[in-house]
């Protein structure tokens, strides 16, 4: 019997270091966070770190080979600087945000910015929050609709036509915006439509509810410095949420699920 549990014992060792090998060998999946100032941040005046910094712990807590890409690695203050991710392991500053960008303006210049770095496997879009007040014309609900949709749906359909072009087989996860309020919610039926329509088995299109628990009024418990940009609180939550979207997209050997908080 013993020697039966010691034949047992040792095969499980083999097959532990052969997934250990595995992952250890499996290329880094290429992340590009692609939006804003909420994806961008970098101030000096507060911890702005955006949803990039927790999510990278989350990322490196679950073993997940990766490297954050993007034509940026500063933010609106260049001087801004980032805490280490956990002891020896730095902040990997690259991203594709840009402060104060309307979604259309970040369209026209992506495809350029894509021929700079490696091809995106799964891509970040956090926009529309620039673009809240394109309706503010509407006289009525039919003509808000057609306006939502010319500076933010178009815009980002053209976004997933350029991104395939880039990567026929991308994961995009377009993320709602933090807010519930009567326009996010309108630019929220607009946005799930698009990505039902335009997902396929090849390049899925996944949205996440960044808005749900998520407190976006200044005040006691708030996860916002000013109602638009997440504290590190309101960071920890969008970095949960886009980690919960994309995990089934990770390698396999990446199984360990950060803890809720």
């Amino acid at each position: 019997m013993r020697s039966g549990r010691a034949f047992l014992v040792g095969i499980l060792a083999v097959l532990v270091l052969a997934v250990w090998q595995v992952g250890a060998t499996l290329p880094p999946v290429h992340i590009l966070p692609l939006g804003d100032s909420i994806t961008q941040g970098g101030r000096t005046d507060r911890e702005e770190y955006t949803y990039r910094l927790p999510l990278q712990r989350l990322l490196v807590e679950a073993g997940v080979p990766f490297v954050f890409i993007g034509s940026m690695t500063t933010g609106l203050q260049p001087e801004a600087t980032w805490p280490a991710v956990a002891p020896g392991v730095q902040f990997d500053r690259h991203h594709e945000g840009h402060y104060g960008w309307k979604t259309a303006a970040v369209r026209d210049q992506l495809a350029t910015w894509l021929q700079s770095y490696a091809r995106p496997d799964i891509v970040l879009i956090h926009l529309g929050t620039n673009d809240q007040d394109a309706a503010n014309s509407a006289a009525n609900a039919v003509e808000a609709k057609a306006l939502f949709t010319h500076a933010i749906v178009e815009p980002l359909a053209d976004m997933i036509g350029i991104l395939r072009r880039r990567n026929p087989r991308v994961v995009i996860l377009v993320g709602h915006l933090n807010f519930d309020s009567d326009t996010a919610r309108q630019i929220r039926l607009l946005v799930e439509s698009m990505a039902s329509r335009l997902s396929t088995p090849a390049s899925p299109i996944v949205t996440v509810p960044h808005y749900l628990g998520f407190i976006a009024a200044p005040g006691p418990g708030s996860d916002t410095f000013d109602w638009a940009h997440p504290n590190p609180q309101g960071q920890q939550k969008m970095a949960l949420a886009w980690f919960k979207a994309m995990k089934p997209y990770l390698p396999l050997s990446s199984t360990q699920a950060p803890k809720e908080q």
